[in-house]
C-alpha cells in the first residue's frame, strides 16, 4: 500500500495496481466488495476515479500486483513518502 497525491492536495491510498491488455491502468483504492465492485483511479483515455467491476476486467488483466515499490505513480500524481512508518510524518 502506498499513498499518492495530486497538485490539488487530494490524497489516495493505493492498495493494488492492475494493467489491462489495452494498457489502461487501475490504481485500486479499495478491495472489491462481495459483487466484485471496487473504487479506483483509472488511467485510460482520461484520468478519473470511479467504480470498476473486477469481473468485467478480469479477462483483460495482463498485470496485477500489490507490490507498488517500483511502480511509477499515475500521470499528474506523485507518491508520498512516510518517514518513519509509524509517525505519520508525510512528505512528497
Amino acid at each position: 500500500m502506498r499513498h499518492m497525491t495530486n497538485e490539488y492536495g487530494n490524497t489516495i491510498k493505493v492498495i493494488e495496481h492492475i494493467m489491462l491488455t489495452n494498457l489502461w491502468e487501475y490504481y485500486m483504492i479499495e478491495a472489491p466488495d462481495a459483487n466484485g465492485i471496487a473504487f479506483a483511479l483509472v488511467v485510460g483515455h482520461e484520468i478519473e476515479m470511479g467504480s470498476v467491476s473486477i469481473h468485467e476486467i478480469e479477462p483483460y488483466i495482463m498485470s496485477r500486483s500489490t507490490d507498488l515499490d517500483d511502480l511509477m505513480p499515475a500521470p499528474q500524481w506523485q507518491w508520498l513518502h512516510v518517514y518513519p512508518k509509524d509517525t505519520g510524518v508525510v512528505s512528497a
